[in-house]
């Protein structure tokens, strides 16, 4: 499938929070490693480098009938059909929601850096929030690709006519 719509975002204030945990761990590692367990520092270091894989940036595809979204190196990752999107507009979500993928009041929301999203209602009624600071083109792509899709084939058409 033909991708209309690709971005990858790093947040900032993510790879502060990862500097400083590395640090830390970094740290204890050392302490852990002098007492002879090393067994214990290796997983500890471990797990974070698998954190930092999974959590240091969010892509976002559009392609002509799916919207697909990941975090880092791609273990936890979603994908959509278009023809499940009702509707999409920007929203701006409160200072708590920061970053990660978390339940939210109807659906889920997904972002690597606090600030704008886009969110997606979904046919069934649920919601889908992607954190981007590229609301207004991610908005164009979906809402393009939808465009495209019911031109084609016929099936999606014109609502509420």
């Amino acid at each position: 499938m033909e991708t209309t719509y690709r971005h990858t975002q790093y947040g900032a204030w993510m790879f502060v929070v990862f500097l400083l945990v590395g640090l830390l761990i970094a740290a204890v590692a050392a302490a852990i490693i002098a007492e002879g367990r090393v067994l214990s520092a290796i997983v500890m270091i471990g797990v974070y480098l698998l954190g930092l894989g999974m959590f240091y940036s969010l892509t976002i595809e559009v392609s002509a009938e799916e919207l697909k979204f990941w975090f880092g190196i791609g273990l936890l990752r979603k994908t959509y059909a278009l023809s499940e999107v009702a509707s999409t507009r920007e929203v701006k979500n409160p200072w708590y929601y920061f970053w990660g993928a978390k339940l939210i009041p109807g659906g889920w929301f997904y972002a690597i850096a606090p600030g704008t999203a886009v969110e997606i209602a979904l046919e069934n009624g649920r919601i889908v929030q992607l954190g981007t600071d590229q609301p207004q083109a991610l908005m164009l792509a979906i809402d393009g690709a939808k465009q495209r899709v019911g031109t084609d084939d016929g099936s999606l058409g014109v609502r509420g006519a």
